[in-house]
């Protein structure tokens, strides 16, 4: 990987954690991951870039959402990832939303 292209990888995962936690993006990242906030810091100070590790992490943490956003071209199976864990969201919100009526109701 050459270090325009990096520094573009790392672009990308800088917006989507700052997309994913506007506020105290660092402690956020930090507790959802387990990478120390000083580390993740660095990153978003463009000190550094992360690691595979932390890749590897991020990806554990954030799932297809994450993995989408880094890639230029994310590959089908990729897209479809992102969209069934976006639907299985919706439902879930769905269920919350249809249980919060029924106690209107009850």
């Amino acid at each position: 990987m050459t270090p325009a292209s990096q520094t573009v990888v790392a672009e990308r995962i800088i917006a989507f954690l700052r997309q994913s936690h506007p506020l105290k993006t660092a402690d956020n990242v930090s507790a959802e991951t387990g990478i120390p906030a000083g580390t993740v810091q660095k990153w978003l100070d463009r000190g550094s870039a992360p690691s595979a590790f932390a890749v590897f992490r991020l990806m554990g943490a954030y799932g297809p959402e994450f993995a989408s956003a880094v890639f230029t071209s994310a590959p089908a199976w990729l897209d479809r990832a992102v969209r069934e864990e976006r639907a299985a969201q919706l439902k879930a919100e769905i269920a919350a939303l249809e249980a919060k009526l029924e106690g209107v109701r009850a």
